[in-house]
């Protein structure tokens, strides 16, 4: 996928001398614990009522995790990459886990896949992904950028050491209103960032964020209505960082901006993770990169 003039993109000793300091302690470091893990959720915002309505929110957003693909109009998927993997890393500690023992709380390491990504955002970065994106992608060596299999393949080879981690699926859907749901049920119950396939499948843009009304989505409810979405562009011309798009304008805006179908027919191989081609999952239909784990 990659940006052009003819605006197709083509893609974180206490002295114990008095019996009451180690219980002290203890509770400190609870509290302190329960305080980083809540802290790195994201931005959790209260829920809010008007008449029988709950609103929640939530936007994990981080401005020292993005860059923009420029200058090479080709990276979009890359650079979308790069920064979710940014993200996730500044939200959620990967290498640890708390759990509670005998002698007060203590970090363990996780015995699920550990999160090996480093944080950069340097332009080496951006076109290292690329480069290994186009060579794990199903898409025409002719066409420039990368496709949702690359895609994916990038997110799961530099955020969890495998292309079979299995963390971030390609998805199609037959309806605007089924992917969408996708991306916020995504979001809140795996905590990462969802990979967009806007301008009509030509172009990577990432959700970090919603405002819905209804059920909470973190409980996996579907019973939510969205309000909008909390939207990235890795192209600097689009000047969108971390906006707020009402449902309105992400469903019936211009092509740049909304959510559109996906109409590129450039990717006749067969995946190795599904099987399939990605002109026959993908063609006709909303398609997005979400966390599954």
């Amino acid at each position: 996928m990659n940006s052009n003039s003819t605006g197709r993109s083509t893609l974180g000793q206490l002295s114990a001398a008095h019996p009451l300091v180690g219980t002290k302690r203890r509770v400190a470091l609870r509290c302190l614990a329960l305080a980083v893990s809540v802290a790195a959720l994201g931005q959790w915002l209260a829920p809010t009522t008007a008449g029988a309505a709950t609103t929640w929110r939530y936007d994990m957003y981080d401005g020292t995790a993005v860059r923009y693909q420029d200058p090479d109009y080709t990276a979009c998927a890359a650079t979308a990459t790069q920064m979710m993997l940014n993200t996730i890393h500044s939200t959620v500690d990967k290498d640890f886990i708390l759990k509670t023992f005998s002698l007060g709380d203590k970090f363990i390491r996780a015995t699920s896949l550990v999160f090996s990504w480093k944080p950069s955002t340097l332009y080496a970065t951006q076109e290292a992904v690329l480069g290994y994106e186009r060579a794990h992608m199903t898409m025409l060596v002719s066409s420039a950028g990368t496709d949702p299999h690359g895609w994916r393949n990038g997110l799961n080879y530099y955020g969890w050491g495998s292309i079979y981690s299995g963390v971030y699926a390609d998805q199609a859907f037959t309806s605007f209103d089924a992917a969408a749901k996708a991306v916020v049920h995504s979001v809140a119950v795996y905590g990462k960032p969802a990979g967009i396939l806007a301008w009509y499948g030509g172009h990577a843009q990432f959700v970090t964020g919603y405002p819905v009304t209804g059920a909470d989505p973190r409980t996996g409810s579907m019973a939510f209505t969205l309000t909008g979405v909390y939207l990235t562009d890795p192209l600097k011309s689009q000047g969108m960082r971390d906006k707020l798009l009402s449902y309105k304008i992400w469903r019936y805006d211009v092509s740049k901006i909304a959510f559109k179908q996906y109409w590129q027919k450039d990717s006749p191989q067969v995946d190795p993770i599904d099987g399939r081609t990605g002109t026959a999952e993908w063609y006709g239909r909303w398609v997005a990169i979400l966390a599954v784990r």
